[in-house]
């Protein structure tokens, strides 16, 4: 692990994650609360329609049973008609049945004990009436009867009356409770999401806002530090980069990589200078070789004349043959530094070039996480779009309750004055349902609101990944000068070579002119042989003085060529 990973504490795709979890967290939070309040309406609506409205119809129809009984048994007494009797048999019956019923139903504990004194009014109302009627079948007094009626079965019968009264009468205050409670909850299910909904919008846009921010902005600061650099411009200051992610190392590795580079233009510029000065100095060495050699030509010429100038002439040669020996061993010192300076420069080249890479590995990860963030916003899109779905199917439902709730009342004004209570409580159910409705297309603003705002976010993401791509393209551009750089330096290094050889043939051939010249001095009985073996040897310092003058034009041209590539860089 290097250092610049061990410093690097939260990479782009953790903190992306993060962003999106906290956004996922909060979109939980307003689902969460809004199924919450949904539940809790449904739930008030089932115990509205299906308890509540049922207890108070029953209520209402143990009013009606209960005076029918007492109006069924005057009926009979009055008339002594069967039909009477069975009826009030009938009604006494339907109330035992609706008490039982009900109590199934009832939860408080004031209701099932007003149920069960209703239940108990009737069974003792039942034995009075049925001793009333046998006393009446047995023909008794109709005194008797008449006082029977009045003290002891109209009493009982008086009580049935209140409880039923009182039953329905707080069964429908009941029922206006509940309706209100259900408003009251609809009115905070809706303020509440409205506010959660807003909070988690806002915080959702600064979250995408701050995210964006920390990448584009220090690309976008590469991006111009790279353009400075590929325009030739080093001088420029080192990018100030607070990331501690992928964004900083890069930022990091520019900062690296154009350090390198002014350290390799400076190299090569000296090298450039070295090798000029290397190849003015061969050039005069091969200058003053070339006037040794002619010497030696004038003076072998006359040794044929004159025997008499012979040591001065030998002396000469092995003078001339001294300076192109230090020349010849200058010239491959020089060429020795010029090859180890090109060498570095080379491996600096390769440096730059490896950092180039490294920044372009870099900008491929920061476009696939630029792309993961893409998808994970898309994701997020799709399921705000599943929750719309579900506030459809809760608007369905609240339309089929309020139908059914139109048709409720409609069967309930064909009952006429016992529909009453229960139209009543239809028409509390189609408010309740509407209110439903009203709250759905509300919550369907803000699902809406919301997935306008992920596509905004998404046309952010996609701006910056064109930046990114942009900086792609930078840093490959950069990549290729370095290559240039690279491919020249070779170059270079190749002609230093050559240059380095013909230097060591030169001073082999200087070598071989010293040894003829020792040869001369021997004596001068063998000057005439010496001279011819000196004029051989002329020869070939010539071809090599014009080998070596041609070699060093061109390492005058090279280094012209590389002070000329280096001088468009900007140092600082």
């Amino acid at each position: 692990m290097t250092l610049r990973n061990r410093t690097m504490k939260l990479t782009i795709g953790k903190k992306l994650m993060g962003s999106f979890l906290i956004i996922a967290i909060l979109l939980g939070i307003t689902s969460g609360i809004s199924f919450y309040y949904l539940k809790e309406i449904d739930r008030l609506d089932t115990d509205l329609i299906e308890r509540r409205a049922l207890i108070l119809s029953n209520a209402q129809t143990m009013q009606v049973e209960a005076a029918k009984q007492s109006s069924r048994l005057r009926g009979y007494l009055l008339t002594k008609d069967p039909e009477y009797k069975n009826n009030l048999q009938s009604s006494n019956d339907n109330l035992s049945s609706l008490v039982s019923k009900t109590l199934t139903l009832a939860h408080s504990a004031e209701d099932k004990e007003r149920l069960r004194k209703l239940e108990e009014f009737n069974i003792q109302f039942k034995q009075k009436y049925e001793q009333l009627l046998q006393m009446v079948q047995n023909n008794q007094n109709a005194t008797e009867t008449l006082d029977f009626y009045n003290n002891v079965v109209l009493p009982v019968g008086r009580q049935l009356e209140p409880v039923a009264d009182e039953m329905a009468s707080e069964q429908q205050k009941l029922m206006n409770e509940g309706s209100k409670q259900n408003s009251e909850t609809v009115d905070t299910a809706t303020a509440t999401v409205s506010i959660i909904s807003i909070i988690a919008l806002v915080l959702a846009m600064l979250i995408g806002y701050f995210s964006s921010r920390m990448i584009t902005k220090p690309i976008v600061a590469m991006e111009r530090f790279a353009d400075k650099i590929a325009s030739g411009d080093i001088s420029i200051a080192n990018i100030q980069v607070k990331n501690k992610d992928e964004i900083g190392a890069l930022a990091n590795s520019f900062n690296q990589m154009k350090e390198n580079l002014d350290h390799l233009i400076r190299q090569i510029s000296l090298s450039a200078e070295h090798v000029a000065a290397s190849s003015e100095e061969l050039t005069a060495s091969a200058k003053q070789t070339s006037q040794a050699s002619e010497t030696i030509t004038s003076t072998i010429q006359e040794v044929v004349v004159s025997a008499e100038k012979q040591a001065y002439s030998v002396e000469e040669c092995v003078r001339a043959m001294g300076e192109m020996s230090a020349g010849v061993q200058q010239i491959a010192a020089n060429a020795q530094i010029a090859s180890s300076v090109s060498m570095q420069a080379a491996q600096k080249a390769l440096e730059g070039n490896q950092a180039i890479q490294s920044a372009e590995e870099q900008m491929g990860f920061i476009h696939t996480s630029f792309n993961q963030l893409a998808d994970e916003v898309k994701e997020m899109g799709e399921r705000s779009g599943e929750i719309g779905h579900i506030i459809e199917v809760i608007s369905d439902i609240a339309a089929q309750t309020n139908l059914l709730a139109l048709n409720a009342a409609i069967e309930a004004a064909r009952a006429g004055e016992q529909g009453r209570g229960f139209a009543v409580v239809a028409s509390e159910v189609r408010k309740l349902s509407e209110q439903s409705t009203q709250s759905a297309e509300q919550i369907t603003q803000l699902i809406t609101y919301i997935q306008n705002s992920i596509e905004k976010t998404i046309q952010a993401m996609q701006s910056g990944t064109e930046e990114i791509n942009e900086g792609i393209r930078v840093v490959q551009t950069a990549g290729g000068t370095f290559e240039e750089i690279k491919e020249f330096v070779d170059h270079v290094v190749n002609q230093v070579h050559e240059v380095s050889a013909a230097s060591q043939q030169m001073s082999a051939t200087s070598e071989q002119i010293v040894q003829s010249c020792d040869e001369i001095s021997e004596g001068s009985k063998i000057v005439a042989a010496g001279s011819h073996n000196v004029s051989a040897a002329t020869e070939e310092q010539l071809a090599s003085m014009e080998e070596i003058s041609s070699s060093a034009a061109s390492l005058t041209i090279m280094s012209e060529e590389l002070q000329e590539q280096v001088g468009k860089f900007k140092v600082g």
